[in-house]
């Protein structure tokens, strides 16, 4: 089925034809609005839904309808028609490049190498990457207080790669890979206060 892609913080807005129906599907919170308007008053938004780790879809629009979608920190999908559809089992995500981090003393990911949710290098010996502060990763991301994002560092080869904290961004549990070509450690990063966050490691 085709679908339409929302990437991370994006917004889109269109129209949805008479008879028709909008299926959103989202993995961290996307609002989803419909554009009313009234006579001597200026068009505004009614919240239809907000989508969060599952899929939406709509009632069947009497009239043809401007709906506004307001993707989060995981970006969203939306498909239009008699009856709508993204995927059959929800198991998706939203997939850019991975971010390759050269091989040196000095590592640093930047945040936007940590929103493309995959982060690899090639050391040569066991290497330290460093995350990028709080700050940044506000800017970058816009996020609420609570929303989080899971991102991997993969080693392509046989020596560890060990995730290290930066101002305002600390880390729970075990920061380094297995010192084995292709050993992944996966992390989930959240926002705990403005220009703050934790990244857990979740596997």
């Amino acid at each position: 089925m085709s679908y339409n892609i929302i990437f991370t913080q994006g917004t889109a807005t269109f129209t949805v034809p008479a008879g028709e129906k909008v299926a959103v599907q989202a993995y961290s919170p996307a609002s989803v609005f419909q554009e009313v308007g009234y006579p001597n008053f200026p068009e505004t938004q009614d919240l239809l839904q907000v989508v969060e780790n599952t899929t939406y879809t709509s009632s069947a629009f009497t009239n043809a309808t401007s709906v506004t979608i307001q993707a989060g920190a995981s970006g969203a999908l939306y498909a239009v028609g008699v009856a709508p559809v993204i995927t059959d089992d929800g198991n998706w995500q939203l997939q850019g490049a991975p971010a390759n981090i050269a091989d040196g003393a000095s590592m640093i990911a930047t945040a936007a190498e940590v929103l493309t949710g995959i982060i690899t290098a090639t050391p040569t010996t066991g290497r330290s990457i460093q995350m990028p502060t709080g700050a940044n990763l506000d800017l970058a991301t816009e996020w609420a207080i609570g929303e989080g994002f899971d991102f991997s560092v993969i080693t392509l080869a046989a020596f560890a790669l060990t995730i290290t904290v930066n101002t305002n961004v600390t880390i729970v549990g075990s920061a380094a890979t297995a010192g084995t070509a292709g050993a992944t450690a996966r992390f989930r990063l959240r926002k705990t206060a403005a220009d703050t966050f934790v990244a857990y490691r979740i596997s």
